[in-house]
């Protein structure tokens, strides 16, 4: 029988989960404000970008800590269609 886990062990696989979220939210963001510029042909200012990748990073780290790491396969999967 395998003993429980500590409070600090699931701490820190929880902070290591929302983070591989967040960089891949992180990543999205940045493909899609630039391929805005590119599709486009003006940029998004500065803060809005700032803003949105951050909001991206955040919700997907939310969504990778909830759901886990097939969560996140689906959505560069989407990414890539």
């Amino acid at each position: 029988m395998t003993p429980p886990k500590s409070n600090l062990e699931i701490a820190n696989k929880s902070i290591k989960r929302f983070s591989v979220g967040a960089v891949a939210g992180l990543l999205i963001s940045a493909i899609q404000w630039g391929s805005y510029i590119y599709f486009m042909g003006e940029p998004i200012s500065l803060g809005r970008g700032i803003i949105f990748c951050l909001g991206m990073s955040i919700i997907c780290g939310l969504i990778i800590l909830k759901w886990g790491y097939k969560s996140l396969e689906n959505l560069l999967q989407i990414l890539g269609q």
